[in-house]
């Protein structure tokens, strides 16, 4: 349920958003197991809730496959900003390059997400399709202390704006 709550208010806990839902998924089914054995739950109950877990667990594992991000980590020129960067692409025809920004937050182990919605830069190339961070700009970054980042590319312009 924390994980949940916490994560509906746009903060996240960097392990769980690597792994996605998947690792939710068998700490709760380990959860129910664990109770189960330890207050005795009836065995059609725990058969039940396997059938339904199972499935679940499937499903979440070929998403995960399917839209698998990368995570880079980019540090200002001065060392005092840190930006998490989650990224993948979807081709077909043309390359939709997927991005969300994360910033840490005062708490450890819990990061902010800065973005509401995914960032997208559509690219038309014929051949090889470019890096997504090379897409983004990460190497024209322009960075405002405390402020946020702004990316340079031929692609597109991208702010990130740490104040979200």
């Amino acid at each position: 349920m924390l994980i949940f709550l916490v994560s509906i208010t746009g903060y996240y806990f960097p392990f769980f958003l690597k792994t996605g839902i998947i690792s939710i998924v068998i700490l709760t089914v380990i959860s129910f197991y664990l109770l189960a054995w330890s207050i005795r739950i009836k065995r059609y109950w725990v058969v039940a809730v396997t059938v339904i877990a199972l499935p679940i667990l499937v499903m979440s594992l070929f998403a995960h496959l399917i839209a698998d991000s990368s995570f880079d980590t980019v540090e200002s020129p001065t060392g005092k900003e840190k930006l998490l960067i989650e990224h993948r692409k979807a081709t077909l025809g043309e390359t939709a390059h997927l991005y969300n920004f994360y910033r840490n937050t005062a708490f450890p182990g819990v990061i902010k997400k800065l973005n509401d919605d995914m960032v997208r830069i559509i690219t038309h190339e014929n051949g090889k399709v470019p890096d997504d961070l090379e897409v983004l700009g990460i190497n024209n970054a322009e960075w405002v202390e405390g402020e946020g980042v702004n990316f340079h590319s031929n692609y597109a312009e991208i702010k990130v704006n740490f104040k979200h």
